[in-house]
Order: C-alpha cells, then structure tokens, then sequence
C-alpha cells in the first residue's frame, strides 16, 4: 500500500476543504484571502511521505499559483 492509498478523495476531500477553509480562508504563510475553491491548495502541514496524517489537523490552506505558497512550501518540503 502507498501513501496515495490512503489519501482521501472525491466528495470527502471537497467536504474538508470547505471545512478548513471556512475555519480562516487565509493563506497560512503569507495572509492573502483566498478564494473558494480554487483560490488555494490543501496543503498537508507534515507531508505525508515524511509520515504526516491525511487527517484535518495535519491540513491547511495555503494561496496557490506560479508564486503562491504551496508551491514554495513544496520546493521546501523536498529539501528537508
């Protein structure tokens, strides 16, 4: 089993980014207000190769795009 496996998906993955993102529709790292649903990216706070949950306290909102967050998150996720 990978860790793909046991990610959630489908209406259950719309459910918790509505969730989240009704909790603070801000980006986490930089504060810009997002857009719902495709002003952000659910961003795993532990990446889950490095063993974090797919669970709702290991989530957060994060602005997307070419020079969004989750894309610097990600680039440095993969250094550590």
């Amino acid at each position: 089993m990978t860790i793909a496996d046991n990610r959630i998906t489908g209406v259950t993955l719309q459910k918790r980014r509505f969730k989240v993102w009704q909790r603070d529709p801000r980006c986490v790292m930089c504060g810009r207000l997002t857009d719902y649903p495709s002003g952000f990216e659910l961003d795993h706070i532990i990446p889950l190769y490095q063993g974090g949950e797919d669970v709702i306290s290991n989530t957060q909102i994060l602005c997307c795009g070419e020079d969004g967050c989750h894309k610097k998150k990600t680039k440095q996720d993969m250094k550590a």
